[in-house]
């Protein structure tokens, strides 16, 4: 695997790349899929209806992954779609998904941790500001409304107040350290119990705020075959948590989770929900991450597995949304974007299907 690079020209296209890989293993890391009454129509069909040619799918049997392009709703947005043929039956490549040790070898991950329930302080013990702690400290200390950190208004005043609390505006470490956890926390509880809605915009200026929420409605809505062939999920994805309960315990599962991944020598602070449905003979997961501390917006990625005759096309599908693509060079700078990236996920691709035909 390619190593995250220090900061360059690209780099955060490489550090956003780092986070989806982890996200690619981890959509069907968390647990096996589970049935849903939808039912698909024929495996062909549906692959046509996912703007797969006849030509592509023979490239599939090649041996060749796939490429095709993606809706890119904004001019923030960054999407990638790939596609291979596995010879693997798909809950052959969700075991090994789950028995994978990949995630090991992507240094950038710092700590990878599930948070439970209404989640507690306890959650986020292992937040810290390493591996340049004072530096990182003066950043949220020196917090106002911009991009060196995705934070709210209200995250912004409590870090200006805890620094002007202290006489000699010498706050130690661990002291913004606890506002961290403390903050991503009541991120945490606020997607869990309102969803998208409960989602605080980062403050960008005194009066411009960038919605992650809106850019993750976007994504979903942009998700037309998840519309059209999976409405349950589409609906979940739509109007979390309160969609949820119309859908059979036993027919769809979550689980929340936080990463610290190191990107140009600093911590970035990401929280992520995971939902899965397996769907009458293909099964499909969601990652979305909803709260990222610097360098990208939010993040929603998608992974199908559908069998074929000649085996498993497994399709991953990821939209971004970063301001580093954004405004007048937005058109020139997303294909050099998407050329960066796709290396990244082909080789991760690639490596899975190895290891799934060797079974």
């Amino acid at each position: 695997m390619r190593k995250i690079c220090p900061v360059t020209p690209g780099a955060w296209r490489a550090g956003i790349v780092g986070t989806a890989i982890v996200g690619l293993w981890a959509c069907v890391l968390f647990s096996a899929p589970v049935q849903a009454e939808t039912k698909l129509p024929p495996a062909e069909e549906l692959l046509r209806d996912l703007k797969f040619t006849k030509g592509d799918l023979e490239s599939a049997k090649e041996g060749k992954i796939i490429e095709r392009s993606v809706s890119e709703g904004s001019d923030r947005a960054l999407s990638i779609g790939l596609a291979l043929l596995i010879k693997a039956k798909p809950e052959e490549i969700a075991k090994l998904y789950r028995e994978t040790k990949d995630v090991e070898s992507v240094k950038a991950f710092k700590v990878r941790a599930t948070i439970t329930g209404a989640g507690t302080p306890a959650d986020f013990a292992a937040v810290d500001l390493q591996p340049n702690p004072e530096k990182e400290a003066a950043r949220y200390l020196d917090a106002e409304p911009g991009s060196t950190l995705n934070l709210d208004a209200k995250e912004i005043t409590a870090f200006q107040a805890l620094k002007s609390a202290s006489k000699d505006k010498a706050v130690p470490v661990k002291e913004v350290e606890q506002l961290v956890r403390q903050e991503l926390l009541a991120r945490y509880q606020a997607y869990r119990t309102k969803g998208l809605a409960g989602i605080a915009p980062y403050q960008r200026g005194k009066s411009s705020q960038r919605s992650a929420r809106d850019e993750l409605l976007l994504a979903t809505k942009e998700s037309a075959g998840l519309e059209k062939h999976i409405p349950a999920l589409h609906e979940v994805l739509m109007h979390y948590p309160a969609a949820k309960e119309k859908v059979k315990k036993d027919k769809f599962e979550e689980s929340f989770h936080w990463f610290n991944v190191e990107l140009f020598d600093r911590p970035t602070y990401v929280l992520t929900h995971r939902m899965a449905m397996f769907v009458d003979y293909a099964y499909v997961n969601v990652e979305r991450t909803y709260y990222a501390s610097h360098d990208y917006n939010s993040m929603q990625q998608v992974v199908a597995a559908i069998p074929t005759k000649d085996g498993t096309l497994l399709i991953y599908v990821a939209r971004v949304s970063t301001d580093q693509v954004a405004g007048l060079k937005s058109a020139a700078a997303r294909p050099v974007a998407r050329t960066v990236m796709a290396p990244y996920i082909k080789d991760m691709l690639e490596a899975l299907r190895n290891r799934a035909e060797k079974k």
